[in-house]
């Protein structure tokens, strides 16, 4: 990170395990213990895994040290931009700037105006009773809350299978801000994963990957004139995808790693966590009858 002027972190569920959500793929992770039942992680993700525990798990989660810490670490311009596949909204809850933050798979507290856009944020998880899945009698992702602004129908930002960050039927958004992570892979020169088998991140962007287009041109055109290869740095307990790229793989607990990178770094160790000053807290809208 001492010679990189453009890292990106990736997050993943490992990172909030510290937080007791369970992750997907560890040793008590959901689609673990669904492969050990005979189930596919497609009907894991559609039919078992949001159960009333989770549902009370998330609200109670406090953002880790490694969650504020990545939020002082992007303030100190020592990180400029972090995508998370977490929906757990951790990363907003430390602090985390929310332009220097792509949430791919959405986050648990935000709703969507389906007309204007407004987001509506709640203190609790607004896909409580499955409005993510296809059976919701509303219609999938409608919530059944009106936008204070128009009226409109208000969408949970949760991203299923076969369903893409900034598509139907929310289009580009602040939660997801796939714009922002598109901007930030074209110039990354170092990408740092964190708690993630990188199984979904890779399949969107591999800047690491010498044959991808990421690394060579990125969609839009060459990546920045003299911009090297993109190293991959990985803290994460287990197997990754293309993690024989990696200059450096540390099996380590991530709020372990995170605490011998602020002292490298020379990074302040950030504050505990105040509830009086969590965002989405501060923001909650209530519901209107």
């Amino acid at each position: 990170m001492h010679q990189s002027s453009c890292t990106v972190f990736v997050t993943g569920a490992g990172i909030s395990t510290n937080a007791r959500i369970r992750d997907y793929r560890g040793p008590e992770g959901i689609w673990t213990q669904a492969a050990k039942a005979g189930i596919s992680e497609t009907e894991a993700s559609l039919n078992m895994v949001w159960d009333d525990a989770l549902y009370q798990s998330i609200p109670a989660a406090r953002p880790t040290l490694v969650h504020r810490s990545m939020a002082a670490l992007v303030n100190a311009e020592k990180v400029v931009f972090v995508i998370s596949q977490n929906e757990d909204g951790l990363h907003v809850r430390a602090g985390h700037p929310r332009h220097r933050l792509a949430e791919l798979h959405g986050n648990d507290y935000v709703e969507i105006c389906h007309d204007c856009g407004r987001e509506s944020v709640r203190d609790f998880v607004t896909y409580y009773k499955d409005t993510y899945k296809e059976t919701n009698p509303l219609g999938q992702h409608v919530t059944g809350r009106k936008c204070s602004d128009c009226g409109g129908k208000l969408l949970d930002t949760a991203v299923n299978f076969g369903e893409t960050p900034c598509g139907e039927p929310w289009g580009h958004n602040m939660v997801h801000n796939m714009v922002g992570a598109i901007d930030a892979m074209r110039s990354a020169d170092l990408v740092v994963v964190w708690g993630s088998s990188l199984g979904v991140v890779a399949n969107y962007f591999d800047p690491w990957e010498p044959k991808s287009k990421w690394s060579l041109a990125e969609p839009a055109g060459p990546r920045p004139k003299g911009l090297s290869r993109c190293k991959l740095a990985i803290v994460n307990q287990g197997q990754v995808v293309d993690q024989e790229l990696a200059e450096l793989k540390l099996d380590l607990d991530v709020d372990e790693a995170m605490v011998e990178l602020l002292n490298e770094l020379g990074v302040d160790s950030p504050s505990e966590y105040d509830p009086a000053r969590d965002p989405i807290l501060t923001a909650a809208e209530a519901v209107r009858g």
